[in-house]
C-alpha cells in the first residue's frame, strides 16, 4: 500500500464561500474552490489580522475529508481569499 503524503500550497486564490452566523459570529459552511465545493466540518481556529485601517478575519478550517484551509475574509471587497491548504496527495 503506498504512502499518502500531506502537500502544503500556499494560496492566494478567491474562493466563493456560504457562510453563517451563530450568535453572531461569521462561520464558513462551505466554499467553492477549482470547481469543487468543500464542506466545512470543522472550524479548528480563527484569528483577525490588521492590515491598515482594515482587519482580516482569518479561519481555519477542515474539510469533509480531513483535509486543512486557510480562509481570509477582507470586508473591504467583500471577498474571501484560500491562503493555504494541506491535502492528502499521491
Amino acid at each position: 500500500m503506498p504512502a499518502c503524503k500531506t502537500m502544503f500550497e500556499s494560496l492566494d486564490d478567491p474562493v466563493d464561500v456560504l457562510t453563517a452566523f451563530l450568535d453572531g459570529v461569521m462561520r464558513p459552511i462551505r466554499f467553492r474552490w477549482q470547481g469543487r465545493v468543500v464542506r466545512v466540518r470543522r472550524v479548528t481556529g480563527q484569528w483577525n489580522r490588521r492590515e491598515g485601517q482594515a482587519v482580516l478575519r482569518y479561519f481555519a478550517v477542515q474539510g469533509s475529508r480531513d483535509e486543512s484551509y486557510e480562509l481570509c475574509y477582507d470586508a473591504r471587497g467583500p471577498r474571501w481569499t484560500l491562503k493555504r491548504a494541506w491535502r492528502e496527495g499521491a
